[in-house]
């Protein structure tokens, strides 16, 4: 019997021929996939949002990414449902659906892209999605019993009970910032003191100190606490009281990117150390910007960017600061000619609708804007006892409504926020039996969540100043 054994073929040989073969069969693959591919149409990869800035900001985006680049995609191609105003630019694999202003509270919206192709396809295909968007949750002051300290509390709309944020004594203000809340409560010296609060999870983070901020002076008394929207900076009316009178009353600003230590904003608007601080009536930041809205002691409006990278922009004059529509560049501002709303972009002045309903009454309190032309009022009548009997008229164009609220008879309406979306209006009253705040449907009326306390979040937009009257 032969010993020799056949020729083994080289291993580079057999190599050569499973690389061809392997290549080969993906290049199959490959095509099978392009014609596949080809007949159906770019598919839905993936979706973006922030379901909480898409009901408290305007200009929010949903992004729709394909698995593939997508021909430019016209408005007329997109479908919203429930229908919220919106715009559509596409890019490469991604359409955006930007909407105009804040969606509902804790609803589902149905996006549907029609006709989508990727660039030299015949076929297109339907890019669809469903989202939920943000709930709400209210935030209150509620004082303290038997001289204890006061509380900060969060209530959901959808829940009952409260969460306690932060407690502390002689709360008197507050300002939600990014991550923390900061917190102006008077001092055992019967001055102000302001702490920021560092939060998780949405209460005070007890891991990391509460910062105690230097004050303008070694004794003042502080008010009109507001914040940024981006949580870079607040801002609050203070008068130095060192000397036994009230001394540099004006506004102060503290910048949170900076040093965090107060500093007066001087009459041309410029944050100045040492600086005589500008007189303020009433003042609050623009929603969604860093620039805040000032009416001085004299009445003058002044547009005062709060980090001092801009010059101010005076913008005339005005007896009372309403609020901000809530786009944030329209201010609803009364002047010696009646109420209008001023265009902060531009100066422009247009009359706000006042039909007879909203006007009629002895008594006209502060409108709280909602949108374009859209307000709450407070008016009402003085019974023969002296007492005001309210009521609150809602006021859409030349079409003037009472709001489904019953106000007791031993109440008085302290303050009427409308929430970030206007979906919500938040009615804070006080009578014998305590504060208490109603949150209410802004258009019915109808009771959506009360909760014992004073000072809501939502008011935070409002100027300061008679939050009513």
């Amino acid at each position: 019997m032969s010993t020799e054994s056949r020729p083994r073929r080289p291993v580079t040989h057999r190599f050569r021929r499973r690389f061809v073969a392997t290549v080969l069969v993906l290049a199959v693959i490959a095509a099978l996939a392009a014609v596949v591919g080809s007949q159906q149409g770019p598919r839905l990869r993936s979706v973006s949002y922030d379901a909480g800035d898409l009901v408290t900001r305007p200009a929010q985006r949903v992004i729709l990414t394909a698995n593939q680049a997508v021909q430019q995609v016209p408005a007329s191609a997109v479908r919203v449902r429930p229908a919220a105003p919106f715009s559509v630019t596409s890019s490469g694999n991604t359409v955006a659906v930007e909407f105009a202003g804040p969606l509902a509270y804790d609803r589902e919206y149905t996006l549907t892209v029609r006709g989508v192709r990727a660039p030299g396809q015949a076929a297109t295909s339907e890019l669809r999605t469903t989202i939920r968007t943000g709930s709400t949750d209210v935030l209150a002051v509620v004082p303290g019993t038997d001289g204890g300290p006061d509380s900060i509390v969060r209530r959901g709309l959808d829940a009952a009970g409260a969460e306690t944020v932060y407690r502390a004594r002689g709360i008197r203000e507050y300002a939600v910032l990014a991550r923390s809340l900061v917190v102006l409560r008077d001092d055992r010296d019967g001055g102000s003191a302001i702490d920021v609060v560092p939060l998780a999870g949405g209460v005070q983070d007890d891991a990391v100190p509460v910062e105690r901020l230097s004050m303008p002076s070694s004794r003042g008394s502080a008010k009109a606490l507001h914040a940024a929207d981006d949580g870079s900076s607040f801002g609050f009316v203070y008068a130095d009281t060192s000397s036994g009178r009230s001394e540099d009353v004006g506004l102060y600003v503290v910048d949170l990117t900076g040093t965090h230590q107060p500093e007066p904003v001087a009459a041309d608007g410029t944050p100045t150390a040492g600086a005589t601080p500008i007189s303020v009536a009433q003042w609050a930041y623009v929603p969604r910007t860093a620039s805040a809205l000032v009416r001085t002691g004299t009445d003058d409006l002044v547009l005062v960017d709060m980090s001092g990278r801009n010059d101010a922009v005076r913008l005339g004059s005005a007896t009372y600061l309403h609020g901000f529509v809530g786009s944030g560049t329209t201010a609803v501002v009364e002047t010696g000619n009646g109420i209008v709303q001023l265009d902060l972009t531009d100066g422009d002045r247009t009359d706000l609708p006042a039909p007879a309903a909203s006007t009629d009454s002895t008594y006209l309190g502060r409108i709280a804007p909602i949108a374009e032309g859209v307000y709450l009022r407070v008016v009402g009548s003085v019974r023969a006892d002296g007492t005001l009997d309210a009521r609150i008229v809602r006021v859409d164009g030349a079409r003037a409504s009472r709001l489904g609220v019953t106000v007791p008879d031993d109440a008085s309406i302290t303050a009427v926020c409308p929430s970030p979306n206007g979906q919500f209006v938040a009615v804070a009253t006080q009578s014998s039996g305590g504060a208490l705040v109603s949150v209410v449907d802004a258009t019915s009326g109808a009771l959506e969540a009360s909760l014992a306390g004073t000072a809501i979040d939502w008011c935070s937009a409002l100027p300061t100043g008679d939050e009513v009257g």
